[in-house]
């Protein structure tokens, strides 16, 4: 299993930040879950990817990844928790299509980059 956390400051309010961050991720056609202090984002297709692999940019577009996002107030703007990780599910191995290990890490990184980006948001001191 491929997974990052990242902690973030915002300027933004708690309820500001999980909108921003829903809006981005809407766009990309994610699927997205929200509760009162946090987001569940899904992107990708498990069986897309594993029909295309990773050698075709049409399974690399769909890599089956997913981001929970947590928000709490802080004493300037909102303290941020990201957590992105694969939804890849069963495999026989961690090497299953050639240069996996790099294309997920890249994918996580992308869309941590996008909820960062989308929160205004800085690494937490």
């Amino acid at each position: 299993m491929f997974e990052k956390t990242e902690q973030w400051l915002s300027p933004l309010s708690p309820n500001q930040v999980l909108a921003a961050i829903s809006t981005v991720f809407a766009s990309e056609k994610a699927r997205i879950h929200e509760d009162e202090d946090s987001l569940d984002i899904r992107t990708g297709s498990n069986w897309q990817y594993r029909l295309w692999g990773n050698l075709f940019s049409w399974g690399r577009r769909n890599i089956p990844v997913a981001i929970t996002v947590r928000v709490r107030t802080a004493e300037q703007g909102t303290e941020i928790e990201a957590h992105a990780f694969d939804t890849f599910g069963i495999r026989l191995t961690d090497q299953a299509f050639f240069g996996a290990e790099e294309t997920f890490e890249d994918r996580l990184s992308e869309l941590l980059a996008m909820a960062a980006s989308a929160a205004k948001a800085s690494p937490e001191a």
